[in-house]
């Protein structure tokens, strides 16, 4: 993915959010090449701790910039490189049966997919293993959202609170509660998939509705308040090694 400077620079000290529409810190700076191209970001979080992701974590919906999760992105690496290994391997098997290809060379390129199947079963297995622990958090954190709102309720309907407290809270803890059911969904179906993608068809990897920072003409977001003095923008450039 290619991106330059000119799209992305102008989110400089912009809001960045993640997949679920949850603020992530503000863009703060950029590491691209003397052929400026963006390699990197800098987010600084609410703590004031900088962060630097890959461009390929980045993506863009409605002139907003999001950051997509790690998980994600490596449920889609593993969604591809599966579905690529399955259809050389479907184009290996053609060839034999047509006698466009000797024995020889089948059995090692056979081998050869063997091995690469092997890795993506076990990078699979990690990501599982990760999406289980986000799971059984995102049932507690669910749990306990569904009990604030309980005793929410009951603090309303002993009028230990007035009904604007209790509107307003009720309405913070119903968004955290969409947010968390639907991030679980998306858990959920991920897990499905790579424990069920040898025997099945293909399914389709939950994702945010957003285009490539390359493959979208970016239009300038609506203005937002500047940022203080102290919020500094940062460029780094690597210089390109010569062969």
């Amino acid at each position: 993915m290619t991106v330059i400077v000119e799209q992305v620079g102008k989110y400089l000290g912009k809001t960045i959010e993640d997949s679920m529409g949850r603020p992530v810190g503000k863009l703060v700076g950029l590491t691209a090449d003397i052929k400026d191209e963006v390699t990197a970001i800098q987010i600084v979080h609410n703590d004031g701790e900088v962060v630097q992701h890959s461009i390929n974590f980045v993506t863009v919906l409605e002139d907003r910039l999001i950051l997509q999760s790690t998980w994600r992105v490596e449920a889609e690496d593993l969604r591809r490189e599966h579905d690529i290994i399955v259809r050389r391997r479907q184009a290996l098997d053609l060839l034999l049966k047509d006698g466009d290809i000797d024995q020889s060379e089948f059995e090692q390129l056979r081998s050869t997919y063997e091995s690469l199947d092997k890795e993506i079963k076990e990078k699979s297995e990690t990501l599982i293993d990760t999406l289980k622990r986000m799971e059984s958090k995102l049932d507690q954190q669910i749990s306990d959202l569904q009990s604030a709102l309980t005793n929410n309720k009951m603090l309303y309907s002993s009028s230990e609170i007035s009904e604007r407290i209790y509107q307003e809270v009720t309405g913070s803890i119903r968004s955290g509660l969409d947010t968390a059911r639907k991030e679980r969904k998306d858990i959920a179906n991920i897990m499905d998939y790579q424990k069920s993608k040898e025997t099945a068809e293909p399914l389709q990897i939950p994702q945010i509705t957003a285009s490539p920072l390359e493959n979208k003409e970016l239009t300038s977001p609506q203005e937002l308040p500047q940022m203080s003095p102290s919020n500094v923008v940062v460029i780094k450039i690597n210089e390109v090694s010569k062969i």
